[in-house]
């Protein structure tokens, strides 16, 4: 059986995470795990155009909000992880976004979000926090790869993740624009289900 996903992008950095990171990540080829959670979402009103593309071809989640019930759905193959996420919003909506997250090179991964898009990460561990962070996005068509500046879409997204105890953290998620700042954000706290 070969090494979960992000034990394999980490090397020996993954002895550094805390039970309730590694926990989220060590699942094996066929396996799955499942996390319920609260989330909040927000964006400057203005980007919902940009966003709402986005969201079309395959990424980010859409609709604003304080408090979305939110269930990740994970299942590790030969590939890498599969990740299902659904949320349920106070007013009824409910939103999804899937993607598939593959290894590249040492501590770096590749999220697959649809229609070709595919946004890489440099992953990394900092205090005990699982940290990535964005190294473009890019488009691919068969052998075809096209790079995409973060500038020219929403900015570069940070993701960092916290262990609050051993079976629980908190997921912090924003992409910065160069021009306008602080794009788009969601944030939440999680649980094993």
């Amino acid at each position: 059986m070969s090494k979960p996903l992000m034990q394999r992008v980490l090397g020996n950095d993954w002895q550094q995470l805390p039970e309730a990171i590694q926990r989220h990540y060590r699942i094996g080829d066929g396996e799955e795990s499942r996390l319920v959670g609260t989330m909040q979402i927000d964006y400057p009103v203005y980007l919902f155009p940009l966003i709402w593309l986005i969201h079309l071809f395959g990424g980010l989640l859409l609709w604003r909000a304080s408090a979305a019930h939110a269930e990740v759905d994970k299942t590790a193959d030969a590939v890498g992880l599969i990740w299902r996420r659904r949320l349920d919003y106070p007013d009824g909506r409910s939103d999804c976004f899937n993607s598939r997250m593959a290894y590249v090179a040492d501590r770096e991964l590749a999220e697959y979000i649809g229609f070709g898009f595919v946004l890489r990460l440099r992953v990394s561990v900092e205090n005990g926090d699982l940290l990535y962070r964005s190294l473009g996005h890019f488009w691919q068509c068969g052998s075809w790869l096209v790079p995409i500046p973060d500038w020219l879409l929403l900015g570069s997204a940070t993701i960092r993740e916290h262990a609050l105890a051993a079976d629980r953290f908190y997921l912090d998620f924003e992409i910065r624009h160069p021009w306008w700042g602080l794009s788009y954000q969601y944030r939440g706290e999680f649980a094993y289900r």
